[in-house]
């Protein structure tokens, strides 16, 4: 039986069409590391301008519980500490690091052997039998370990169960439900065994008795590749929903798997659930089994531009984007993500970052001009969560906060499936989000 969420959802174009192969994206000259890469307190600089840093060397420090250390993605001198330009063409803080040819080329040479000896091969089980579950925590915290789904909410941080909180089961997503994008695919199929040691370690930190690993029924060759690296005597499992967005959404995937809906303003352990990204779980195992901190991961970059183009490199933080291989589209509009959630990137010369999922570039194409509201409930019909669109939008237009506020704004998960549904292209989302913002207590 294959399972989805009840309420809502759209099956749009899913257009995954890159190459379900990881490549190694070179080691930049020049690294711009924000300090901002996740929910919570920005990073604090432990490197002062002038310092000579290596690979994997701390660079920033986690400023509070709720945040997240910074390591250097490649060796080289600190050359700034100051603002850099982020894709949206917003400035943030960030640590700029230059390598020399020596430097790169030794980087390069230490990166591509460790690569080689990461292959597929069998779980190691004692990985998680030999370590307590506040040393994995320990291990996580210190490699700076964020959500890689998209929310960066440090991971530690969710593994970090208080007494009175009893959960039932850890989620690891992988549904990667977001049009275009393939990176958490590739992750998958190509390192299927790790990942499977990474849910074992966070289920021994959490103190969690069973997972489940969900993805939808479009990617058959991840779903193979898991399932054979799962072991019998594991409590894990692994369950192929519906393909349908938002299925990756928290809400929606703790319901498709347990059958249980969060109450408004509710966190997923209130259910019994933890929920967390194959590629977190991935990223886990490294920082455990091989001490690599989260300097790099996985991003897609795709759309309109020549098949042999559209890729899933493994990318170090603070690549610029403008250092991959593509040719920019007609009219190219360059979206930092998937087209429903992603946001629009005036900046390509900006770095990836650890909440980086891929580069979507699409040929411009005039937009259809916005159109009187029809009342057709096309958006009603659309929306995951059971709100009112069309109403959300007029609040947030019309600067109507309170009103929004009252009509639970607050639980629009921002997935854009109301926009895609309107037959008279309104802006449904981009107003939403104003009153979202603008209604916070």
């Amino acid at each position: 039986m294959r399972h989805s969420f009840s309420k809502g959802g759209i099956h749009p174009p899913q257009n995954k069409t890159a190459s379900r192969t990881i490549h190694l994206q070179p080691l930049p000259m020049t690294a711009c590391v924000p300090l901002t890469q996740h929910i919570g307190s920005p990073a604090i600089p432990v490197v002062e301008r002038g310092a000579t840093v290596s690979r994997g060397m701390m660079i920033a420090r986690d400023a509070s519980f709720v945040s997240a250390s910074v390591h250097a993605p490649i060796s080289g001198t600190v050359s700034a500490i100051d603002n850099v330009i982020m894709p949206n063409g917003k400035p943030a803080q960030a640590i700029v690091i230059k390598a020399s040819e020596e430097q790169h080329a030794a980087d390069t040479i230490a990166r591509e052997r460790y690569w080689a000896q990461i292959i597929p091969g069998d779980t190691d089980r004692e990985l998680s039998e030999k370590l307590s579950s506040e040393e994995i925590r320990r291990y996580i915290s210190q490699a700076g370990i964020v959500g890689l789904g998209g929310a960066t909410f440090p991971s530690h941080v969710k593994l970090s169960l208080k007494p009175e909180q009893k959960p039932e089961i850890l989620i690891l997503n992988g549904c990667e439900c977001e049009p275009y994008l393939m990176c958490d695919d590739a992750l998958m199929s190509t390192y299927p065994a790790r990942i499977v040691e990474g849910v074992e370690l966070m289920m021994k930190a959490g103190g969690i008795p069973k997972a489940v690993i969900a993805m939808e029924d479009n990617k058959p060759e991840a779903a193979e590749a898991i399932r054979r690296a799962i072991d019998p005597g594991q409590n894990i499992s692994l369950t192929v929903l519906r393909t349908k967005y938002p299925q990756g959404g928290e809400k929606q995937l703790i319901e498709a798997v347990t059958g249980r809906r969060l109450a408004s303003g509710a966190l997923p352990i209130s259910v019994g659930a933890v929920v967390h990204n194959v590629a977190t779980a991935f990223a886990v195992w490294q920082a455990v089994a091989t001490g690599l901190p989260l300097i790099e991961r996985v991003i897609t970059i795709t759309g309109d531009i020549p098949a042999e183009q559209r890729r899933n490199y493994m990318a170090a933080i603070g690549t610029p984007f403008s250092e991959f291989q593509f040719t920019l589209p007609a009219e190219a509009r360059a979206i930092v993500g998937g087209p429903m959630m992603g946001r629009t990137a005036v900046n390509l010369d900006a770095p990836v970052t650890k909440g980086t999922s891929g580069l979507t570039l699409l040929a411009g194409k005039s937009r259809r001009p916005v159109q009187a509201c029809i009342r057709c409930g096309a958006c009603v019909d659309a929306c995951p969560m059971g709100l009112e669109p069309y109403l959300l939008s007029a609040y947030g237009r019309l600067r109507l906060f309170d009103e929004a506020r009252q009509a639970d704004v607050a639980d629009c998960l921002e997935c854009g499936a109301c926009s895609w549904s309107c037959p008279s292209s309104r802006p449904l989302l981009d107003y939403i989000r104003i009153a979202k913002q603008r209604s916070r207590k």
